[in-house]
């Protein structure tokens, strides 16, 4: 509100103007200033523009009763005609000349304090005037000026709808002490803008503060003072200093002039002590810390997350009467749920704070300041469970927090006690948007003097204790106190429905049903069950604890038609089998019906099953029978039920002995006349069971009618499970109709803590969903029978409720004349259109966060879209070139396998020629062994041949000797032989050592080209790894190994027979080389 301006267009609306805008100086507009200034013009133009006529009006006294906000120490300057009452630039220009012929204020004598400013033209002095300004709080009030003084006479007024604008002076100028506004004078048709200037700055931003309240509310009989007391409590200390106070009518000035709007004459009641109690509750901020937890707008709720320790902080501060002394904080407790009991609260654990105002402890005696009490809350405590629980969607908790304070004069330590709603969020839920705020509130504590003695100062006893939020349902009661009960409608009334589909409701017909039971059991009901063929009108002893411990499900066909009296039905069964036949108007609706009936159990699930039809013959055997109550919705529920445990023959006769003997058909007659009687009954044994249950109820607006009304038309065979179902029919058959409200009140009485802590919507969601699945266990339907069976209603009281209502119903429609009750309609219409525009506006705020979120979360997602778009762009350009390079390698590939059967057919062919050389060189390496084998053993032969001539040759030379021969003819003649043989002999090794010289001149010339082609194979074995075909490379790796393993074993010589293989040239050599020598020395040994 620092920088806003505010418009009304004779509405509560109001639009915001930023006022930065330039403010045209031009001064040729025309602007009419009220006379030369002086005091007597400025008067008499405020009258005549205004019209006044003070002998027409009753107002010249500020009214007793109204409620508003005083401002003193404003001045009035004057006022301007005006062409757009909404410009402004405009408003903002008078502003400006009428705030340049004031002066500095000083202060002067009389009622109206005169001050002396420049700009009278001649030298005359202007004059201005000191009121006190009165600004209302709703919006039907009206704005007066008053005179300064204690009289609160009014000099004049202006309704707070024809006020069109209002707007402060322009900031860090000399205007921004000034605020002005434009009103409407209707009859006359001129807009005029008065400008007024208060002594101090900062309570121009108040003023136009509270402006913008008045604009905003609408007048209710309720109305909430809880901002306006925010406001002033925050601001009286430093009000009063200032010289600017906002006081609440009525008003009574004092010495320090600050009241707070809503003590009213409580602030001047000698016995009652006024003290403001706020409530902040903070959570771990997750870095050490604790903030404060966000306070959702559109619900008015606090919103927690889960399983985060929090902090609960109360402020405590006394604002009027003898300051008390405030010694220490006894508890600070809490709860879920509201209206609770003192025994339901639970200990909080206090955490001392470094400070606390004004003393240093936070628990010492603090007289006139604020006392400060935190506490810790840890939600993983049992006893706060239901705050540790995620809410649904539109589902709130409500939670009530107390203080007690020990306080010196008073004996007994006093309880505030303020309560509020929550919704609690996941652990991991962020807000992005929210708002902060410290939940405060007025107690009037009423007190009367004691005596006591050997103490120095006055002792109190406390009288009462009063809130805000008590002294609100008190004025709500009074106003409803002639409309204690309410007539229903005579259409049927159906259970208040929940849209929500965060959690789905327990279709009727679920539930499993135990056929187990004791042979103990067993046999007491067969005991029982003959004595009773014995005698059939007569119940047998012992049968009602029987009946209430459950009957077996096996027993149960036999045991209900003998409870409802059907032993004798021979007339009914066959005038059944006449029924069937005939013709139903409601035959439509009960087949619409149908489908909905047990849509959870196998034998009505179908359509067209046995037991859909019959259920169908049934409810139209019973509208055909019955035609004052024809066809209801919820009997088919009932004779659903029925089905389930006896033919459909016997199933209607129970049904009819149900609906005429037990009186069930009376709640579907004369608009439901009964029905309405037994919602009375409920609620009246609700305010004497459960006062704390029927409290919120009645101030949610939670009506029995509203959760109740299937619960006695249907035998909650609509809504609970089966094995809850059949053990109430049980009862009810046994006992009658006082065991629904049995039923009823002990199912209120087993979820009143959850109830307690829910709102309207929750309330009505609990019922229709959370309760109904709570029975899905034995246990608890086996407490909840239990717990009806020692509930302490009784035919009496229902008799005494029913009196009751008579008396009121007959008040009702003859105590009222036709006025009256019009009204009383017109003032409940009243309150329910003004109900429906807060929900209208609730909705309005909430659609318009939505929206908010919507659209950022619209903006967050179409700019992921164009993020996704440009991924899959390039995703789309990668996969391209990807399959541009597949179909490059599938062609490399198929090269690659080309060239592979390639070289593999080279392969096969080079492999097969060298294999065909290498066993021709094989051939050829072993004729030449052979030969090499022949001339050695030649050799040899030669050898011996020679040795054995030589012998001879020297017996044939001793034979010579002794014949007395010629010694050297004989030696020359041996000498020439071996020559010639020698030379034969040499001859014939040179050409051998040739040949084998060509030979393995031929082998060496073979390996080298194997060389060749195995450097070939491993280039090619390169390629082959380069296309990872490594069978390939396995096979060519063993061919060329087993190719090497070849060559060598080939090269090498095998060892010869007798005298052992050399190599040739070497061996011929050597052996030719030892024939020398031999010869050599025999021809020696000759010689």
């Amino acid at each position: 509100m620092d920088e806003t301006s505010l418009s009304s267009d004779n509405t509560s609306e109001f639009e915001v103007i930023t006022p930065n805008q330039s403010v045209e100086s031009s001064m040729d507009l025309g602007l009419k200033i009220s006379g030369n200034g002086n005091e007597e013009t400025l008067r008499l133009n405020l009258e005549q523009g205004m019209n006044l006529n003070l002998d027409k009006q009753d107002e010249n006294i500020l009214p007793e009763d109204e409620t508003c906000i005083l401002f003193h120490h404003v001045y009035y300057l004057g006022c301007a005609s005006v062409v757009d009452p909404r410009d402004e630039i405009e408003a903002q220009r008078t502003i400006e000349i009428l705030r340049a012929q004031d002066s500095q204020v000083g202060s002067g004598s009389g009622v109206h304090k005169e001050q002396s400013i420049p700009g009278g033209g001649d030298g005359s002095s202007t004059k201005h005037i000191e009121i006190k300004l009165s600004v209302p709080n709703k919006a039907d009030g009206c704005v007066r000026l008053l005179e300064p003084g204690r009289s609160n006479v009014v000099i004049t007024s202006f309704r707070l709808y024809s006020i069109l604008f209002c707007c402060r002076g322009t900031n860090n100028q000399v205007e921004r002490d000034c605020f002005a506004f434009t009103e409407s004078h209707q009859p006359s048709g001129i807009f005029q803008c008065h400008v007024f200037r208060c002594q101090v700055t900062e309570a121009v931003k108040k003023v136009l503060y509270h402006f913008e309240l008045a604009f905003r509310t609408i007048p209710t009989q309720t109305e909430a003072h809880s901002k306006l007391n925010a406001i002033s409590l925050a601001n009286t200390s430093n009000n009063s200093k200032k010289g600017i106070h906002s006081d609440s009518r009525p008003t009574v000035d004092s010495p320090s002039d600050s009241l707070t709007p809503s003590c009213g004459n409580d602030m001047n009641d000698d016995n009652c002590f006024v003290f403001s109690v706020s409530l902040e509750i903070k959570e771990d901020d997750g870095k050490g810390g604790f903030a404060t937890v966000p306070w959702d707008k559109t619900s008015s709720c606090f919103k927690f997350r889960r399983n985060l320790e929090k902090m609960v902080v109360v402020n405590v501060t006394q604002l009027s009467n003898v300051e008390l002394t405030i010694e220490r904080c006894f508890g600070l407790l809490m709860t879920p749920g509201r209206n609770v009991k003192d025994s339901d609260m639970h200990l909080l654990d206090m955490v001392r704070t470094p400070s606390s105002t004004p003393g240093d402890e936070p628990n010492s005696a603090i007289s006139g300041g604020t006392h400060q009490i935190i506490a810790s809350w840890d939600p993983k405590n049992s006893n706060f469970k239901l705050l540790n629980t995620e809410t649904s969607k539109g589902t709130r908790v409500f939670l009530s927090v107390a203080v007690d304070i020990v306080i010196q004069e008073i004996e007994e330590p006093v309880r505030f006690l303020i309560e509020t709603k929550a919704r609690v969020f996941p652990q991991q839920e962020k807000f992005w948007y929210f708002g902060r705020k410290i939940l405060q509130e007025n107690f009037y504590i009423y007190l009367n003097e004691k005596e006591a003695l050997g103490v120095n100062k006055v002792m109190y006893q406390v009288q009462s204790i009063e809130s805000d939020s008590s002294r609100r349902k008190t004025e709500k009661q009074e106003n409803e106190a002639s409309n204690q009960i309410k007539l229903y409608s005579t259409s049927c009334p159906q259970d208040e429905e929940d849209d929500d589909d965060t959690d789905e409701p327990l279709l009727s017909g679920s539930g499993e049903v135990s056929k187990e039971c004791s042979e103990k059991s067993l046999s007491s009901w067969g005991d029982t069950l003959v004595k009773w063929r014995i005698d059939l009108t007569k119940r047998p002893s012992g049968l009602k604890s029987l009946v209430r411990r459950g009957i077996p499900e096996a027993l149960r066909c036999e045991v209900w038609q003998l409870l409802s009296g059907c032993f004798d039905n021979e007339d009914m069964l066959d005038r059944y089998r006449v029924l069937i036949t005939m013709a139903s108007p409601q035959e439509h609706v009960i087949q619409r019906d149908i489908h909905r009936t047990f849509p959870a159990h196998d034998y009505f699930k179908s359509s067209g099953s046995i037991g859909q039809d019959s259920l169908y013959r049934i409810s139209k055997a019973y509208s055909v029978y019955d035609q004052e109550v024809g066809y209801c919705q919820g009997l088919s529920f009932l004779a659903a039920a029925l089905l389930l445990h006896m033919p459909e023959e016997q199933a209607f006769c129970v049904l009819v002995k149900i609906m005429y003997d037990y009186k069930m058909r009376d709640l579907f007659k004369n608009g439901f006349e009964d029905l309405h009687l037994k919602f009375f009954q409920l609620e009246r044994a609700m305010d004497e069971m459960m006062p704390n249950l029927s409290e919120h109820f009645k101030e949610l607006g939670v009506e029995c009618h509203m959760f109740s009304s299937q619960w006695f038309l249907t035998l909650f065979t609509a809504k609970f499970p089966l094995n809850m179902v059949f053990q109430v029919i049980d009862i009810f058959l046994h006992e009658g109709e006082l065991m629904i409200f049995c039923v009823a009140l002990s199912l209120l009485e087993w979820c009143r803590h959850e109830l307690l802590a829910l709102d309207f919507e929750g309330v009505l969601k609990y019922f229709r969903v959370q309760l109904p699945k709570k029975y899905r266990s034995n246990d608890h339907t086996n407490n909840l029978i239990h717990s009806s069976m020692s509930c302490k209603i009784s035919h009496k009281k229902l008799k005494r409720y029913e009196k009751d209502y008579m008396q009121v119903r007959d008040r009702l429609s003859l105590g009222e004349d036709r006025a009256t009750r019009s009204d009383r309609e017109n003032k409940k219409l009243m309150e329910g259109n003004m109900r429906l525009e807060a929900e209208n506006d609730d909705l309005a705020n909430e659609l318009n966060t939505v929206k908010m979120s919507l659209s950022t979360q619209l903006e967050k997602t179409m700019d992921h879209v164009g993020t996704l778009q440009s991924e899959l762009q390039v995703a789309v350009s990668d996969l391209r070139t990807n399959r541009e390079k597949v179909a490059e390698l599938k062609e490399d590939n198929q090269r690659l396998v080309e060239e592979t059967q390639q070289v593999k057919e080279m392969y096969r062919r080079e492999s097969t020629r060298q294999e065909e050389e290498l066993q021709g060189k094989t051939k050829l390496v072993g004729d030449y062994k052979t030969i090499v084998s022949q001339l050695s053993t030649r050799i040899e032969t030669l050898q011996v041949k020679h040795e054995q001539e030589l012998k001879s040759m020297k017996i044939e030379a001793a034979s010579r000797c002794s014949l007395n021969m010629e010694p050297a003819v004989m030696v020359a003649e041996m000498e020439t032989r071996q020559t010639e043989e020698n030379v034969k002999l040499q001859k014939q090794v040179r050409d051998l050592e040739l040949e084998l010289a060509q030979t393995k001149l031929k082998l060496v010339q073979s390996e080298c080209h194997i060389q060749e082609v195995e450097h070939q194979l491993v280039s090619t074995q390169r390629d082959l790894d380069a296309t990872k075909n490594t069978w390939f490379q396995k096979t060519l790796g063993s061919i060329t190994a087993r190719n090497k393993s070849n060559a060598k074993g080939d090269v090498t010589a095998p060892p010869s027979s007798g005298v052992g293989m050399a190599p040739p040239s070497g061996g011929i050599a050597s052996v030719f080389r030892s024939s020398d020598s031999v010869s050599i020395k025999s021809s020696s040994s000759f010689a």
